[in-house]
């Protein structure tokens, strides 16, 4: 439905491979066992497709962002992999946001879309984009935005932040690029 819809955001979604089989479990391992060796290689992989695929750097490359509690200085899981692989960039080619506070934060923890319908995942977006703050526009103003995330299934969630981005930080453009596309379903 995304790619028909008139008033998206995000230009353009690119994934490093489907959400199936080893990936999906490596994925899964990582972001909810606590396996978090497992940023590194994601890292890597962030990096390396990167280096395949992006002729241009992206004026800044951001996590989905994750919600942390108050006084939690822990990294969420994808900004972890955004920091890894801002460490394998040796030559310092990619913009990856590693400040703190980063160019997109969410401010309050919303409902998971995971295992959700079609629907429910739109709502959890609408839900996503109420609690993002971009709180430094000039950080991301002008600029061609790469958002990082693990999964995409529908594409609610990167527009939800696609959307934040270019109405509050003013950025020029914004694309996805996700370490899994979930395989398409039966309608």
């Amino acid at each position: 439905w995304l790619c028909n819809d008139d008033d998206r955001r995000i230009t353009r979604i690119d994934a490093i491979a489907y959400y199936s089989g080893e990936l999906a479990s490596k994925i899964r391992r990582y972001k909810y066992q606590g396996k978090f060796g497992w940023k590194l290689i994601f890292g890597r992989l962030l990096v390396g497709w990167l280096e395949a695929h992006a002729p241009d750097s992206p004026g800044l490359i951001v996590a989905n962002p994750g919600y942390r509690e108050p006084g939690d200085d822990r990294p969420g899981h994808i900004e972890a992999i955004i920091k890894s692989a801002a460490v394998e960039d040796i030559e310092r080619r990619w913009a990856f946001d590693i400040q703190t506070p980063a160019a997109i934060v969410k401010t309050r923890a919303t409902t998971k879309s995971a295992a959700r319908t079609a629907a429910g995942k739109r709502a959890a977006a609408a839900e996503l984009f109420r609690v993002l703050n971009v709180p430094d526009p000039a950080r991301t103003a002008g600029r061609e935005i790469l958002v990082f995330d693990d999964i995409c299934t529908t594409g609610s969630q990167l527009d939800a932040v696609a959307r934040r981005l270019l109405e509050d930080g003013q950025a020029a453009q914004v694309r996805a690029l996700v370490r899994g596309r979930a395989p398409g379903r039966p309608r």
